[in-house]
């Protein structure tokens, strides 16, 4: 047998390989997708449930309810249907973003101070 055909061979095996990993990975994204899934509905559920119980026992109207959604939403200055909590702040000795939590800055381990929250 020739170099080629042994090669050839090789590189054939190889692709079988990766075409089994790539239906396994394909496999799991779909188990994961799957789940999310169910948690989304899950989550949808407990909301509408909540939705329902705040007007029935509270007397909240849909509009109170689409007003502080949209409070919510802006609150990051974005009106895109995410809420993301500013939790960074900038170092004032080495200028890296990092978290508010912290205490002391986790690349040049300098306080940070209340002041330097972006």
């Amino acid at each position: 047998m020739s170099l080629f055909w042994a090669l050839y061979g090789i590189r054939m095996f190889q692709s079988s390989v990766d075409a089994s990993e790539a239906r396994v990975e394909a496999r799991g994204a779909r188990l994961d997708s799957r789940q999310v899934s169910d948690q989304l509905d899950r989550t949808m559920l407990a909301c509408e449930a909540m939705w329902s119980l705040m007007k029935d026992k509270l007397g909240v109207t849909d509009e109170e309810l689409r007003i502080r959604v949209n409070e919510l939403d802006l609150s990051d200055g974005k009106l895109d249907g995410k809420i993301r909590k500013t939790i960074v702040a900038v170092c004032n000795h080495c200028k890296r973003t990092v978290s508010k939590r912290l205490a002391k800055c986790i690349y040049c381990e300098s306080d940070l101070e209340r002041e330097s929250f972006a």
